[in-house]
């Protein structure tokens, strides 16, 4: 059994090409002419609308997006403990997360 392979990258060319031609012969003659210059034309825009809730969303990602990810004044608050030797460490706090952390793996 042969096979052939030649005009296979314009396989999708085929087929609307085969699709267009069914497609005339099962339309009568006036609808041709309106299917063919309908087809030689330009093909109208997709457009998209978005909701009052889908764009309140995106206001309110594009404002979270502006945030910076670090508390500044937090860790300024840190530091300047740190410095004065008033930065106490919650050892049990600090053992009771890391276990927390560890039983999520």
């Amino acid at each position: 059994m042969a096979i052939n392979f030649t005009g296979i990258l314009n396989q999708s060319n085929v087929a609307k090409n085969s699709r267009a031609l069914k497609e005339d012969t099962n339309t009568p003659n006036d609808a041709v002419g309106n299917n063919q210059s309908n087809s030689g034309g330009t093909m109208a825009e997709d457009t998209v609308k978005l909701s009052g809730a889908a764009q309140t969303l995106q206001n309110h990602e594009s404002k979270i997006n502006g945030l910076s990810d670090i508390d500044q004044k937090k860790v300024d608050q840190i530091k300047q403990a740190i410095a004065s030797g008033n930065y106490k460490i919650d050892s049990q706090k600090l053992a009771n997360n890391m276990a927390s952390i560890d039983s999520l793996f």
